[in-house]
């Protein structure tokens, strides 16, 4: 996993901002002037109008009669190759389906690099998946997220990602990465309450998808949906009879040389699960990330 030392990535604010036109035209899903884009993104409109001009030139955006912009041909391409970059040379997401039928609940696969918990694999119709969890999210690594990953990562990098949580939180995240590292899985818990609130937010994302009027905003709700999955069950609350609330459990996936670099989750979201059903879970899902580890990493052990 790629780490930035310093606690955060560098940034090129130019690149950001065409970052952001180009994620803008692709949330809104429907044609739009350059005005539009920059009021929206409140950038002035020469910077825009520029942005889109070498987009256009590359096949990245095209330009409507009526002067409104699309996104782009050559993108289909990009898409296309990171889509196999990222899947890898088998199916990812028939092994996705079938992990969710055994379970009973959704699943999603994620890539964790750069200071970000990227999707790249969700199933869908069966099982619950809170709107506004879809292919593309990308979240900042802060706790409790990509917990799985970063129990394996060096030292720096845990270290800012405990940092990243409240000061009340940090021994307690601590010890659950020495955890994590230990039996190789998480499993969160979260009570009626927050399961509901996890729905809820999920909704606002995606309303928020959809109007693309304030990216910051969706960026804020996705992050408090991540910290709204509850805490980390400890191995002897998950050995003992009692029946558990858990909202999902993650389990890493390591390439060919060890290392771990993306997160598999299933999601039962269920106030009251039974240990047998929990040991029914972990199995699967450690099995299924074995498996993918081999998708993903050909040639791998």
């Amino acid at each position: 996993m790629s780490e930035d030392r310093g606690g955060s990535a560098r940034h090129s604010p130019p690149t950001d901002r065409v970052v952001a036109v180009v994620d803008l035209l692709a949330a809104l899903g429907s044609p739009a002037t350059a005005a539009d884009l920059a009021d929206t993104l409140e950038l002035s409109r020469s910077t825009v109008g520029a942005i889109l001009g070498s987009l256009q030139a590359h096949g990245w955006v095209s330009r409507l009669p009526d002067l409104r912009y699309v996104l782009g041909p050559a993108l289909l391409v990009t898409a296309d190759r990171v889509r196999a970059a990222l899947q890898g040379p088998t199916d990812v997401m028939g092994l996705l389906d079938g992990l969710a039928a055994r379970v009973g609940c959704g699943a999603a696969l994620s890539l964790v690099d750069s200071g970000q918990l990227v999707f790249i694999a969700v199933t869908r119709g069966l099982g619950h998946i809170p709107a506004g969890v879809e292919v593309g999210l990308r979240l900042p690594l802060h706790a409790p997220g990509g917990a799985a990953v970063v129990a394996y990562a060096d030292d720096p990098v845990q270290r800012d990602w405990i940092d990243s949580a409240a000061a009340g939180q940090r021994d307690q995240l601590r010890r659950g990465l020495e955890q994590i590292a230990e039996h190789g899985f998480a499993v969160w818990g979260a009570d009626v309450a927050d399961l509901h609130r996890i729905d809820v937010l999920g909704r606002v994302v995606a309303h928020l998808s959809t109007n693309a009027t304030n990216q910051q905003l969706r960026e804020d709700v996705q992050a408090l949906m991540a910290e709204t999955g509850g805490r980390l069950h400890t191995a002897a609350a998950l050995d003992s009879a009692d029946s558990l609330p858990i909202s999902y459990l993650a389990a890493p996936v390591f390439d060919h040389d060890g290392k771990a670099l993306w997160e598999l989750q299933i999601g039962p979201l269920r106030a009251s699960v039974t240990r047998a059903e929990r040991r029914r879970y972990i199995d699967e899902l450690g099995s299924a990330a074995r498996t993918l580890g081999s998708l993903l990493s050909p040639g791998s052990r």
